[in-house]
């Protein structure tokens, strides 16, 4: 799945580049970006989910005027946890250069019980119909 954040002035650091920790905000406006589709209306007073584990590579700069393009892709799913993986690429004209890559461990949650549960049936079977569980070709 793509999404596209916006880059803002205030993303920017005292070298001119998207400081590191803004990835962790654009990655997760990604997931959740695709979560409303897996989802749809979701009430998170009734089924959460909590990170884990997050893992990011930084490999290139992003400067303001960049395009950033962010493909989220389920990598696989546990008893009770999801891994999510994104790459994020500058696009500029045809051209795609990759910034950053990252996962993200999230783990199902009853909020009422304040325990974890497993991966909702519905989930699984809303993954595998739109296609999140590979990664895109297009990569």
């Amino acid at each position: 799945m793509k999404y596209i954040p916006e880059i803002r002035f205030a993303d920017i650091d005292s070298y001119g580049i998207v400081h590191n920790a803004k990835y962790l905000i654009f990655f997760e406006q990604s997931r959740i970006n695709m979560f409303h589709k897996i989802v749809g209306n979701w009430d998170w007073e009734k089924r959460g989910v909590l990170v884990a584990n997050q893992k990011i590579d930084y490999i290139h700069p992003v400067r303001l005027n960049d395009k950033l393009e962010i493909t989220t892709w389920i990598k696989s799913i546990g008893d009770k946890s999801l891994t999510i993986s994104y790459e994020a690429h500058i696009i500029n004209d045809s051209n795609k250069t990759l910034s950053a890559k990252s996962e993200t461990v999230i783990v199902c949650f009853d909020p009422s019980t304040k325990l974890s549960v497993i991966v909702p049936k519905r989930w699984r079977e809303s993954i595998e119909k739109h296609g999140f569980l590979n990664k895109p070709s297009t990569c």
